[in-house]
């Protein structure tokens, strides 16, 4: 089990990280517009396939959620703890199936 929540885990942190990356990758595109002094027209392209992908990711996220819950339901029928899946604040008890870079 702990394999699995580690795993479960370090997925959503690594889709945190990339939503993170293309919030910067956008504010960096509006940094070069102004510094170069060009049109918010200009280079609106490539902002459009920022916030497509960053979409995309935020889906990504979602259905992470929902595999939380489909988790829950799981450990339940199995006699697991579901907090140690689920997606709301751990009790203490279940707080050893996090992974150590999350729980500190």
């Amino acid at each position: 089990m702990a394999e699995l929540t580690d795993a479960l885990f370090g997925y959503e942190n690594l889709l945190q990280r990339l939503f993170s990356e293309g919030g910067r990758l956008a504010s960096a595109v509006v940094a070069a517009q102004s510094h170069e002094n060009l049109s918010p027209v200009a280079g609106h392209q490539i902002l459009s396939a920022i916030s497509n992908a960053q979409l995309s990711v935020s889906g990504a996220i979602g259905y992470m959620a929902e595999g939380h819950r489909q988790l829950e339901v799981m450990a339940q029928k199995l006699g697991i703890d579901p907090e140690a899946f689920g997606d709301v604040i751990k009790r203490p008890a279940a707080r050893e199936a996090t992974p150590i870079g999350l729980a500190a």
